[in-house]
């Protein structure tokens, strides 16, 4: 168990605005609302992981532990990740849900050290309590990216599931911190806008409640990653999924390596 400071709105707000970081040495989201900390304790899961069904999966915690090496060394080559890392990634999806298609369309490279994100143009870890689809754009997002299929793809069954893999070995700061999907109350979340220079859409922000319950893996490494859902369309989208944030842990030694990640978001439709 470690204590942690996660971010949280500082209070309820039907409409708040969440303006996304620009890749880059300055990298830094912004919120048009308050914010606060709050200092939570985040249970190591590893002794949990190695106990079956500790968290239930995709449809009751949100997320997993799952291992899983790749053979892709360069996760900047835009052509690597589409081709063979994708590839490798659908595999995986497909064997741990039952699902029958799997569809990427993004991939976000991440870095806490402000130099590599300078001369990587890549984003930093988002250090806010957050989910990154609500209800309505889980649906919007389907059809901006599948278009003419969305419509009859969306009577099914879909979700949209991030596959987060460290590219450090091992992670020793600034890891991901995910949230019980049973211990977040409808009341904690909001829909927020969120701008960015070439898309407005929307994600979930939340306020803090004592009941939430967080969780972390210790020093992850490469061949490891975490698989969270992020939108399910079942009841119309309202389905909980995990909320999660990037925690700097009070513990991390003082020479610590900068956390690199990379994530990736993919439809993922069942046959019933």
């Amino acid at each position: 168990m470690v204590s942690a400071k996660v971010q949280y709105l500082a209070e309820a707000s039907e409409h708040p605005v969440y303006y996304a970081s620009a890749p880059g040495r300055d990298a830094q989201f912004k919120v048009d609302q308050g914010m606060k900390y709050y200092r939570v304790d985040v249970e190591d899961a590893r002794s949990r992981s190695t106990t079956p069904n500790a968290f239930d999966g995709q449809d009751v915690s949100g997320f997993d532990l799952i291992n899983c090496p790749s053979l892709v060394k360069n996760f900047l080559d835009k052509n690597t990740v589409e081709s063979a890392y994708e590839a490798e990634l659908r595999e995986l999806i497909i064997s741990h849900t039952g699902a029958h298609r799997v569809e990427f369309f993004d991939h976000t490279v991440r870095a806490s050290d402000p130099e590599l994100r300078e001369t990587r143009q890549v984003r930093e870890p988002a250090t806010l309590v957050h989910n990154d689809y609500t209800a309505k754009s889980g649906f919007v997002c389907l059809d901006e990216n599948l278009g003419d299929e969305a419509e009859a793809l969306s009577k099914t069954r879909f979700q949209i599931i991030n596959v987060w893999r460290p590219l450090v070995d091992p992670v020793e700061n600034f890891p991901l911190a995910l949230c019980d999907a049973r211990s977040i109350d409808d009341n904690d979340t909001f829909d927020a806008e969120r701008r960015a220079p070439n898309h407005i859409g929307e994600i979930i922000l939340a306020t803090y409640n004592p009941n939430h319950r967080w969780f972390y893996f210790s020093d992850m490494r490469p061949n490891e990653v975490l698989m969270f859902k992020t939108f399910d369309s079942i009841d119309q989208g309202k389905t909980n999924c995990s909320i999660h944030t990037a925690i700097d842990l009070p513990d991390a030694p003082t020479n610590a390596r900068p956390r690199e990640s990379i994530e990736s978001r993919a439809f993922v439709f069942y046959s019933e």
